[in-house]
């Protein structure tokens, strides 16, 4: 587990709800993500999308930010 593959796996489940489809908006999103992961607070992380990331990654429950932001780069 770490946050390149749970980033990765996030970035499937939102591409499929329908505001992904604009590739700046969805790019926008995903870099405020990737900031949170480093330390700001700019990303809810406690959503289904990221609770399904989590588990692809073999996480158990739902991710904590304590969780996500140790994961290896």
């Amino acid at each position: 587990m770490n946050k390149s593959s749970f980033l990765s796996e996030y970035r499937k489940s939102v591409s499929a709800l329908l505001w992904s489809s604009n590739p700046d908006k969805l790019e926008r999103f995903m870099e405020s993500c990737r900031a949170t992961l480093d330390g700001a607070s700019t990303w809810n992380h406690d959503g289904e999308s990221s609770v399904a990331a989590w588990r692809a990654i073999g996480g158990k429950g739902k991710p904590t930010l304590k969780a996500l932001r140790a994961l290896a780069e």
